[in-house]
């Protein structure tokens, strides 16, 4: 049985780096797609900018084409109460031109403060504009040192799994199944050193007899608290 601990911890160390390369190989992929998606709803945050300037764009431009059909209608009606001996159609007509004024005045003030909206919106669109090609820029490198390290971690992880393969041999299968599904549940850690009959996996004071059974040498002792299968120091 010591010779199978020996073998169990040969391959827990291998297991150790392994589940660390792992663990980099889903890590990397998803930092990636972070910052992918925090450019990615920059360039949204810009369309909406873009969209609103162009909106107040174009009423501006409806106000300047409806403002100077107004002023076209006012020196019409100029023409028209100069020529007209009713006094009742003077009145009207003046009436309409001071309305049509009015009208004027209101239209070309929205104008205006659509005008400053658009203008100011042009500027945080600008400065956005800015970050979002420096980010791109910095993830253009960013995603191809990750590209690097994925390639490395591969590599890394075929030859720790080619190294494990090796050692899984003299392994007998029902042990080998146990620590199989003692790695998945806790995390890559499937053996753990017992030290004054505390485990080092879960920091458990164990009972008396786990010692002993352990110390015999004659079967597997895993630790009554997180399952871990036991050894003692130098062993």
């Amino acid at each position: 049985m010591q010779e199978t601990l020996r073998l169990l911890r040969g391959l827990q160390e291998i297991d150790v780096e392994l589940y660390r390369v792992k663990e980099e190989l889903r890590r990397l992929p998803a930092e990636r797609d972070r910052r992918r998606a925090r450019i990615d709803e920059q360039k949204h945050r810009l369309a909406e900018i873009e969209r609103r300037q162009q909106d107040a764009r174009a009423k501006v431009k409806e106000i300047e084409d409806m403002t100077t059909m107004q002023r076209q209608r006012i020196k019409k009606l100029e023409g028209e109460s100069s020529k007209a001996r009713d006094t009742a159609m003077v009145v009207a007509f003046q009436h309409e031109m001071r309305s049509l004024k009015r009208d004027i005045s209101e239209a070309e003030e929205e104008g205006l403060r659509l005008v400053e909206e658009a203008d100011e919106v042009e500027g945080q669109g600008s400065e956005l504009r800015a970050a979002i090609e420096a980010a791109e820029a910095e993830f253009e490198e960013y995603a191809a040192n990750v590209a690097g390290e994925i390639r490395a971690s591969e590599e890394k992880r075929a030859a720790l799994e080619e190294d494990r393969a090796s050692r899984m041999g003299p392994m007998p299968p029902e042990i080998l199944s146990e620590y199989e599904k003692l790695l998945d549940a806790r995390e890559g850690q499937a053996i753990a050193l017992l030290e004054n009959r505390i485990c080092q996996g879960c920091f458990v004071n164990v009972p008396s007899n786990i010692y002993v059974r352990l110390a015999r040498g004659t079967e597997l002792v895993t630790c009554p608290s997180c399952g871990r299968i036991l050894h003692l120091p130098g062993c």
